[in-house]
């Protein structure tokens, strides 16, 4: 099966290489690789020239877009592929990665998404943790987004039936189109095997713009649950990343403890309002007993 990778690329030149690499050196060759960089002003572009003699499987431009998510859906709009996915140009994918997605979907017909395991990586590409996947429950997807996004393959039909990812988001666009592809297909999961590697740096989005990432994963879940309680999770996450940004760590001294809590509760109270989240009874009763 021939796979499409839409690879979104802004001034990430220090491991765009590794990224392409990881996906040239596959042991399944038929893949089409489509690059679209916002018009970084860093050696990028030099980089996206030494492929030359990988085209036409690689192909490229470099002008300003609308934002990461704009450059993943040119992506895979334009793509002839059965089998889809998206990468970022600072993670990679794993030796074999995709001939084991490849096995899978044929073995499998039935299924038209599907996640693997995979590892944050550190800056240099040396192991961080191993990401915290998880057995496939919509449930709990609300708490939790236990897809690692670079270990996530769909089929064009399912492409075809739900679309694009929303451009109107630019941190939880995955989150987003897990959650609502997963309210009517059931992704399989390819347990203990190792596809991707994540990159955590400190120019990631994740990391460096932790409350407005916060922001927009309660507003994605806000979006798609079924009841009050699927958002109390990321709604107490919200709340606790905002008081952290403060330097109000829980401490050991009594009176720092107390005012930790104290805006803990402050900041859950504020988010519910601003997102109209009701507060039922078992939330509110958590929330006394700190």
């Amino acid at each position: 099966m021939k796979f499409t990778i839409s690879v979104p690329s802004y001034n990430q030149g220090q491991f765009l290489p590794y990224t392409i690499d990881s996906i040239v050196e596959q042991s399944h060759r038929d893949v089409e690789i489509i690059v679209h960089d916002g018009g970084s002003t860093d050696k990028s572009v030099e980089i996206l020239k030494r492929y030359k003699r990988y085209e036409p499987c690689i192909t490229w431009s470099s002008e300003r877009d609308r934002g990461q998510t704009d450059a993943i859906n040119k992506g895979l709009n334009a793509a002839t592929g059965e089998i889809f996915a998206y990468l970022n140009s600072d993670d990679i994918y794993f030796p074999g990665a995709l001939e084991t997605v490849n096995a899978y979907f044929e073995q499998n017909p039935d299924c038209e998404i599907l996640y693997g395991d995979a590892h944050h990586i550190k800056a240099d590409g040396s192991f961080l943790e191993a990401y915290p996947t998880q057995e496939w429950d919509y449930s709990k997807l609300f708490q939790t987004c236990y897809f690692c996004q670079p270990a996530v393959f769909w089929k064009r039909g399912l492409f075809d039936k739900y679309g694009t990812f929303d451009e109107r988001l630019h941190y939880a666009m995955d989150y987003d189109y897990w959650l609502r592809v997963g309210a009517h297909v059931k992704p399989h999961y390819l347990k203990g095997k190792v596809l991707a590697g994540s990159r955590l740096h400190e120019d990631t989005k994740t990391l460096s713009q932790r409350v407005a990432v916060h922001h927009e994963i309660l507003q994605v879940v806000r979006r798609h649950a079924r009841n009050e309680s699927d958002t109390y999770a990321w709604l107490n996450n919200l709340a606790s990343v905002k008081v952290q940004t403060m330097n109000w760590h829980p401490s050991k001294t009594w009176w720092k403890h107390r005012i930790h809590v104290w805006l803990f509760k402050k900041y859950v109270r504020q988010y519910a309002e601003q997102y109209h989240i009701r507060i039922d009874s078992g939330l509110n009763t958590f929330l006394e007993s700190l």
